[in-house]
């Protein structure tokens, strides 16, 4: 059975993805057929999740080549794997990304996410359709993480205000 989802976040960087996430349904700037992320014939779940995440300032560590986001969707789907800045939580709130079987996903509402189906973006229901008991949701949790960026720039980012400061 899936969890049940809570109250929205405080967090405005998470209400932003969630926002972002939605803004893009029905785009096919995503599709296996575009140069985008990991390029021609590859699928972009992963690059859907990456550029909505980064759109809506939350830290998603990139490739220097590229700037591809190198969290593969099996990193997102596996619960052993560490995301910095991003935890492992229980109960979907929107702005939470969810993974499951390789697919990830920004949760939008009770029950729904938006990703990537035949190269469009949609609101589905993907992490929390039947059999999805075992999908992993993150939740953007900075703490004043510092991390390199390409190059010798810094990001931090405020817990307070869910802000950006790049320096360097």
């Amino acid at each position: 059975m899936p969890v049940p989802i809570r109250k929205e976040s405080e967090t405005p960087v998470h209400r932003n993805i969630a926002k972002i996430a939605k803004l893009k349904v029905g785009s096919q700037d995503f599709g296996v057929e575009k140069d985008k992320g990991p390029g021609v014939g590859q699928p972009k779940h992963n690059t859907f999740v990456g550029e909505v995440c980064l759109s809506a300032g939350a830290y998603v560590s990139r490739r220097m080549i590229n700037e591809i986001p190198p969290q593969s969707t099996g990193d997102w789907s596996d619960r052993g794997t560490t995301i910095p800045g991003w935890n492992v939580v229980v109960y979907p709130q929107p702005g939470d990304v969810i993974a499951y079987n390789g697919v990830p996903a920004v949760v939008t509402s009770h029950n729904t996410s938006v990703t990537v189906v035949d190269g469009v973006v949609q609101e589905t229901n993907w992490g929390f359709r039947l059999g999805h008991e075992n999908a992993v949701v993150r939740r953007f949790m900075p703490k004043n993480i510092q991390v390199n960026i390409v190059g010798p720039k810094r990001v931090r980012f405020s817990q307070r205000s869910g802000e950006t400061v790049t320096s360097g």
